[in-house]
């Protein structure tokens, strides 16, 4: 059947913006066949390795003049450093910042430290830093070691029916604290010849570091707050018989997963601190290859390096493939896709000691991760798009077979009790473990999300399953008891409900008419259409996650304005003014082969960091106009 254009588009320029976005796309692609876009965050990661360097005692210049330069780009008119595009300044991450100038030769009375010293002072000055911004200060003698929670190393030895081992921690949060354990046993202070009194609004002797859990005098956080005071007391006992034992155990898992992994920062920054403050030289293969690795990470922009937290292509790599192959359906057989879907084969992850194991003993190994090598934590979310793009792709079944049953066998072994899915672990969702005091982000947790949920839940369905399989079954209860009360679903992974909300309705949506949350959708499909901008366009701010709330961006927002739209035409509404609003604004932003998004859309830790995704702009508009042209052509 012909497709129909109903109402304001208009079907040569869709056409014409769909076939250059899938060219522009496609010359992005590397040679060996994978795609890879810059992630961006904020600028306490660079502030981070600059303080890394100079805390193993080895600076190299040209790189910190890089970060330097980045920083400076990056300051506020007001002086501070926010954690996304157009977010109010920070002050943990001014703070760093301002650290790592001072490390960098700057003088407090220079002006960009002038602005940021008065930002400092304006929320309160030092002692109202985050847990991890203290600890960075720490490790330089800049505040005693006790304005830092406790965390003993002996947390290694606690059996798996401990509240406080490490596995009930999320993954993210593990690869940080181990390594930590070690520094915090060692308590290293690299001398400076500056300090930071001018950040302080008290006298020596009248600063109190107090913890950021705003609680009640009977809640289990305040607590864990007593409990942090005993255990001060504590680790000034001479005689710790375990301890010794612990502290190697720590070291040794940190190299056991560094040597086989591409992790995020801080994790490998933690690493080479642990190793380092353990005894480790500067030209040891343990610091070199953590060093190295954050090193990979850097990208020089002219005068400046902007240092990413993480490297994502087998996150940007099947994206790529799904939303080439759905706009032309030739591609699926083209050459330059067949390459891509190799490539991923190659990554899949088959290390049976991978951490998920601790939580899904009986799973067996398969699925992928989201570095170029990260053999410790495969994760859920890059599984589903990998089988996705591998499904959509016309490779021949011997080559991809094993593979792909490998991994959708084990995305199902990770399905939760309640019927969700998580991102790196199964049910790590012990909430006793975010009321410590050393988790004042609140994310040290991996638990369901319903954007996930909704993910494995569209693969599933795609591939053959039906509505009466249990685990579709648990995976529809859990998404049912998880909408929010004004019609949307919570994004753990993208900003925020648009991106929750795309997902879930994409995921229902092969469902047909045995969808038992078709009333679950429509209030979902009337939400979203009720925040529409008058351009067409969707957003959504990260403050939305602050406020527990949908907050929107000002201006309309390319990628999330495809989330929004997919997810309506999955519900059915296709021809309706709202997608088609959508669509043409999605066409009349379309510039040189992509779409301009200043904003961050990803979410690292809700409410503590984002990510701009750079290829966002360029695979999920290009998706939903291959989407549109399906739905209308049926």
């Amino acid at each position: 059947m012909a497709p129909t254009y109903p109402g304001l588009i208009e079907p040569l320029q869709l056409q014409e913006v769909t076939k250059k976005a899938s060219d522009a796309l496609l010359e992005l692609q590397y040679p060996e066949g994978y795609w890879w876009f810059t992630l961006e965050a904020n600028e306490a990661i660079g502030a981070g390795f600059i303080q890394l360097m100079n805390f193993l005692g080895s600076v190299d210049e040209e790189i910190q003049k890089g970060l330097v330069a980045r920083i400076l780009q990056e300051q506020r008119e007001d002086g501070s450093w926010g954690l996304y595009f157009s977010a109010p300044g920070d002050l943990s991450t001014t703070i760093e910042c301002y650290f790592s100038l001072r490390l960098a030769g700057f003088s407090p009375n220079d002006a960009p430290l002038l602005k940021a010293r008065q930002f400092i002072l304006s929320k309160g000055g030092l002692t109202h830093a985050r847990v991890f911004t203290r600890i960075h200060l720490a490790l330089f003698g800049l505040v005693p070691w006790e304005a830092c929670p406790s965390m003993p190393p002996e947390m290694m030895l606690l059996p798996p029916w401990a509240p406080m081992n490490i596995y009930n921690f999320s993954s993210w949060a593990r690869a940080s604290i181990v390594p930590l354990l070690v520094v915090f046993n060692k308590r290293p202070v690299v001398s400076l010849k500056i300090n930071l009194d001018e950040l302080f609004l008290e006298k020596p002797k009248e600063r109190k570091w107090k913890i950021s859990h705003k609680t009640s005098p009977l809640s289990i956080e305040r607590l864990f707050v007593l409990m942090d005071k005993g255990l001060k007391y504590v680790e000034k006992v001479p005689f710790k018989f375990w301890r010794k034992f612990a502290v190697e155990k720590a070291i040794e898992w940190v190299w056991e997963h560094i040597q086989k992994t591409e992790d995020i920062y801080p994790a490998l920054a933690y690493g080479a601190m642990a190793f380092k403050a353990f005894g480790y030289k500067n030209e040891s293969p343990q610091i070199q290859t953590a060093l190295r690795a954050l090193k990979n990470f850097q990208q020089k922009q002219g005068e400046e390096i902007h240092q990413q937290c993480c490297i994502s292509p087998v996150w940007d790599t099947p994206w790529s493939i799904v939303a080439l192959a759905e706009s032309e359906r030739a591609l699926a057989n083209d050459p330059r896709l067949l390459k891509a879907g190799r490539w991923l084969l190659s990554k899949e992850v088959k290390n049976p000691q991978g951490d998920w194991r601790f939580k899904n003993p009986e799973g067996k190994p398969g699925g992928w991760s989201f570095e170029f090598k990260n053999e410790y934590f495969p994760d859920v979310d890059d599984t589903i798009e990998v089988l996705a793009a591998l499904h959509s792709l016309e490779l021949p079944e011997k080559e991809k077979r094993e593979a792909f049953d490998r991994g959708l066998s084990w995305l199902i072994s990770m399905q939760n009790d309640d019927g969700g899915w998580g991102a790196f672990d199964k049910n790590n969702d012990l909430q006793l473990v975010n009321k410590i005091p050393f988790s004042d982000h609140g994310a040290c947790l991996d638990p369901s999300t319903p954007d996930i949920t909704g993910r494995a839940l569209e693969l599933l369905l795609k591939l053959g399953m039906n509505s009466h399989s249990k685990v579709i079954q648990k995976a529809l209860n859990y998404l049912k008891k998880s909408q929010e009360k004004f019609g949307g679903w919570y994004g753990r992974w993208g900003v925020n409900y648009i991106y929750g909300t795309w997902c879930v309705l994409t995921g229902i949506q092969g469902l047909g008419h045995e969808n038992s949350l078709q009333k679950n959708a429509l209030k979902a499909v009337h939400w979203l259409e009720s925040i529409q901008h008058s351009d067409g366009g969707f957003s959504e701010s990260p403050e939305s996650y602050a406020k527990k709330r949908f907050v929107a961006y000002s201006q309309s927002v390319p990628s999330q304005t495809a989330w929004a739209v997919m997810g309506l035409i999955a519900a059915g509404r296709s021809h309706t003014s709202s997608v088609q609003h959508g669509i043409q604004f999605l066409l009349d932003q379309f510039r040189e082969g992509t779409w301009e998004e200043p904003y961050f859309t990803g979410t690292g830790f809700p409410g503590h960091f984002y990510i701009r995704y750079h290829g966002y702009r360029y695979y999920f508009p290009l998706l939903a106009l291959a989407r549109y042209q399906q739905a209308i052509s049926t």
